[in-house]
């Protein structure tokens, strides 16, 4: 846990309560963005980088989605525990809002990280062919109108 102080412009209880919402609204991550960096266990990790490279994989095989998932679970405990400071520390409007930023910045990573899926490449051969076929259907039809 993260120790902060509150010195002056601490959190109010109605604040707080405002924050917290915003963690179990339906659109949490609107207006937020992925942080570019996070230290995970110590390490300082380029995640806006990192999740890119994820999500923008064409054909993710097995490992790639099982490393995608594993950083998603990591960044969600991350974005819990956040969240859990915000619940109960006593801090400064400021560093509470940029706490809550952190922590939702986290947990649209996580949406985009759980969205990764292992493909059939099997199932994309095939709707590539029924493509194929409906377009020589199509062009073949309109050879006959004419």
């Amino acid at each position: 846990m993260t120790e902060y102080a509150c010195a002056k412009d601490c959190l109010t209880a109605e604040e707080r309560k405002k924050v917290l919402s915003r963690f179990h609204s339906l659109l949490f991550w609107v207006g937020e963005n992925v942080p570019d960096t996070e230290d995970l266990d110590g390490l300082k990790v380029p995640l806006k980088d990192v999740v890119f490279r994820f999500i923008t994989e064409q054909q993710p095989d097995e490992d790639t989605v099982r490393s995608a998932h594993e950083l998603a679970r990591t960044l969600e405990s991350k974005a819990r525990s956040l969240e859990n400071d915000l619940r109960l520390e006593p801090m400064e409007r400021e560093t509470a809002y940029q706490v809550m930023h952190e922590a939702l910045g986290l947990l649209r990573a996580v949406d985009e990280l759980r969205d990764i899926k292992l493909v059939d490449r099997n199932v994309k051969a095939r709707e590539l062919m029924t493509k194929v076929s409906d377009e020589k259907r199509w062009l073949s039809f309109l050879k006959k109108i004419r």
